[in-house]
């Protein structure tokens, strides 16, 4: 593999950089970027010419970026959970449970902050015998780590038709009951549920907070994450419409906690009568 820098792109004027870097896509570069103040453009042995722009050619090793990355990933600490990928050894506590998972296509590694929250506040519940949701599963990690943790039933659902069979290799892998659905929530038939967890989005958890109030039995355990700094404040406004508007017989929100790992908050809500 050559790179083709392009000394002092990073000061030209926008529009002329991005022509640039249109002009070297065009001429087949592999990966374009900005490195410093230059330019710099990959591109196979085999190219020939000279590429658009006044540069130089570099020789650069060949570099499998995705096994770079594999290897280079450590396994996640996250209280009652560590999530490791399958090339690596767990080193665990007493008491902690380990959840294999590799990189896939399929969101949720627990190296992201709202995933690593998610798990911090499933391990600090009491799960033996309950029911938990996963809304939104992705790779299947919080329902897995779920069963692992003692839930009697483990159940995550998503609307991306491609998640649903990397969480049920996942679960494979794990040796784990959990079981996962395709379909939005609204869309597929639901049992009430003891914990219901979400690693969404501010704005969905309000749009669909009635609704997880009415899934949940009384004494739920609600764990909403995905949330960005400052929307937390988004879901608490909420939590005081809905009690508001829930009269003598609607289900009601209390507020438990809030947590925050950099950008990121999950807040927690448990169903009352």
């Amino acid at each position: 593999m050559r790179a083709w820098r392009i000394g002092g792109a990073a000061a030209a004027p926008l529009a002329e950089e991005g022509a640039e870097a249109a002009a070297l896509w065009g001429a087949g570069a592999t990966a374009v970027w900005i490195d410093g103040a230059d330019l710099v453009a990959y591109f196979p042995d085999d190219v020939r010419g000279a590429p658009p722009g006044d540069g130089r050619w570099e020789e650069v090793p060949d570099v499998d970026h995705v096994a770079a990355y594999l290897a280079g990933l450590a396994p996640v600490d996250a209280g009652a959970v560590v999530v490791a990928p399958t090339h690596c050894q767990a080193v665990l506590r007493a008491g902690q449970q380990v959840v294999w998972l590799d990189p896939g296509t399929a969101f949720g590694t627990g190296h992201h902050e709202s995933t690593r929250l998610a798990l911090e506040a499933l391990g600090g519940l009491p799960l033996a015998g309950r029911r938990v949701l996963d809304v939104g599963a992705g790779s299947g990690l919080l329902a897995i780590a779920a069963d692992k943790l003692g839930a009697a039933d483990a159940l995550g659902i998503d609307i991306d038709a491609d998640t649903v069979p990397v969480a049920r290799a996942n679960a494979v892998r794990n040796r784990s009951r959990a079981r996962f659905l395709e379909g939005g929530f609204g869309d597929v038939s639901l049992e009430p549920v003891d914990v219901l967890v979400a690693n969404l989005y501010a704005e969905l958890h309000v749009a669909w907070l009635a609704a997880y109030a009415a899934l949940a039995v009384v004494g739920g355990d609600l764990l909403l994450s995905g949330i960005l700094d400052p929307r937390h404040e988004l879901v608490r406004d909420a939590v005081d419409l809905l009690e508001a508007a829930a009269g003598v017989s609607g289900p009601r929100l209390t507020w438990v906690d809030a947590r925050r790992d950099g950008a990121w908050w999950l807040v927690h809500l448990r169903r009352t009568a």
